[in-house]
């Protein structure tokens, strides 16, 4: 079975075959030694960024929303307030727990917790970095505001793959595994499920955040926010002017969705710097708590 970061690697090979279009430095003003350093660092911001199937504990993750909701979020202070009876709408998330909780086997009890405990009923789709998805997955985008989350120290966050045969592994903030048999008693520590989908359709990840208890914090529009896209942003911009290849493995592995709209072209990362530069926090700064 083919991991996400194996896919990843081969679309590398494939990209390193074919180098990215080189940008006209000169009519930038850039010179290219100049160039080549902002790219060296934009690569080390990149590499930071990379999520495996080994190593996926993040405890700050961010979540676009609309504007409307961030003005109800700034009346409620509830950050989770999506449930399996929200809307229309049975995201993959909840489709494929629905799935391994009626099959059987392993992964079962785990997965019918997370469809029933009351304390985790509630979610929030997320990733680590804002960039990976900002455009969204399908024709429309998630909203232009973006909330900051952070889980708290003690928090566990688990990796379900649906289609494998043994669905669920959990770790600590060291990465240590814990006991399934322990996330079954103790399910008040999960903070959030790193959900993958490698055989979909349009291969994507994503994380949930799925236990209001185990949020230590969330803020909108603070400075905190407003350096990470901006940061994001120029990385991007430096990635665009990189006509080298070293990157491309890690881009991809700092991805949520693998499809056209994400790829290292110089039009799709175009796209992107520009939709992060539009897309800039408005109203006051509110942190909570």
């Amino acid at each position: 079975m083919r991991s996400f970061r194996a896919r990843a690697g081969l679309v590398a090979a494939v990209f390193a075959c074919r180098p990215l279009p080189s940008p006209i430095l000169a009519a930038r003003g850039e010179h290219p030694a100049a160039a080549a350093r902002t790219s060296v660092d934009a690569a080390q911001q990149l590499a930071a960024l990379s999520v495996t199937d080994e190593d996926f504990y993040r405890p700050v993750l961010y979540t676009w929303t609309t504007a409307a909701a961030i003005a109800k979020l700034r009346g409620s202070h509830q950050l989770l307030v999506a449930t399996i009876a929200t809307g229309g709408f049975v995201s993959p998330y909840l489709r494929a727990l629905t799935g391994v909780a009626h099959r059987g086997g392993p992964g079962r009890d785990v997965a019918r917790m997370l469809l029933t405990s009351s304390r985790l009923s509630r979610r929030r789709y997320a990733w680590p970095a804002p960039f990976a998805t900002v455009l969204g997955l399908g024709p429309r985008t998630y909203g232009s505001e973006v909330i900051r989350v952070e889980l708290k120290r003690d928090a566990w966050v688990g990796r379900f793959e649906p289609a494998a045969a043994d669905p669920f592994r959990f770790v600590d903030a060291t990465n240590v595994e814990v006991p399934i048999a322990d996330v079954v008693a103790h399910p008040e520590r999960i903070g959030a499920m790193f959900h993958v989908q490698p055989h979909a359709a349009v291969p994507f990840r994503e994380f949930v955040i799925c236990n209001p208890a185990m949020v230590a914090s969330w803020q909108v529009a603070t400075p905190a926010v407003r350096d990470e896209l901006e940061t994001e942003r120029a990385m991007i911009e430096a990635l665009a002017h990189d006509s080298s290849t070293a990157w491309i493995r890690q881009w991809h592995a700092a991805l949520a969705f693998d499809n056209a709209r994400y790829r290292p072209t110089p039009d799709a990362l175009d796209a992107l710097a520009k939709t992060l530069a539009a897309d800039a926090p408005t109203g006051a700064p509110l942190t909570n708590p």
